[in-house]
C-alpha cells in the first residue's frame, strides 16, 4: 500500500531534485522511495557488508548519485560486489580461457 508523504525542503533543493528526476526519467517520489530503500538496506547490513560499503567512498559524485537506482522491484536481493566479481571471473576465465 502506498501512503502519501509530505516533505518540507528548500525551494532550490526541490527544483534541483525535480530536474534530476526528469533528466533520469524517474518521478521524484520514486527517487525518494529508492533512497529510503537504500537507507533501510544499509541499516541491516552485516559487518562483512559494511566492509564492502568502503568501495562507495572511491566513487565519483556522479556515480554516487546513481546508487539505489537499480534496486530490484520484485523483492529480490540486490547484487553485491561479490556477485559482480564472480560475474567478471566467469566472463574472463570461462570456456576457452588459457589462464
Amino acid at each position: 500500500m502506498n501512503t502519501k508523504l509530505t516533505l518540507r525542503m528548500n525551494d532550490v533543493l526541490i527544483a534541483e531534485a525535480k530536474a534530476f528526476a526528469a533528466e533520469n526519467g524517474r518521478s521524484l517520489s520514486q527517487m525518494v522511495a529508492d533512497y529510503f530503500a537504500v537507507l533501510a538496506m544499509k541499516r541491516k547490513t552485516s559487518s562483512k557488508e559494511k566492509e564492502q560499503d568502503d568501495w562507495e567512498k572511491t566513487l565519483n559524485p556522479l556515480t554516487k548519485r546513481l546508487l539505489g537506482a537499480a534496486i530490484p522491484k520484485d523483492g529480490a536481493t540486490a547484487a553485491t560486489m561479490d556477485d559482480y566479481h564472480a560475474h567478471l571471473k566467469a566472463k574472463h576465465m570461462g570456456e576457452g580461457s588459457t589462464t
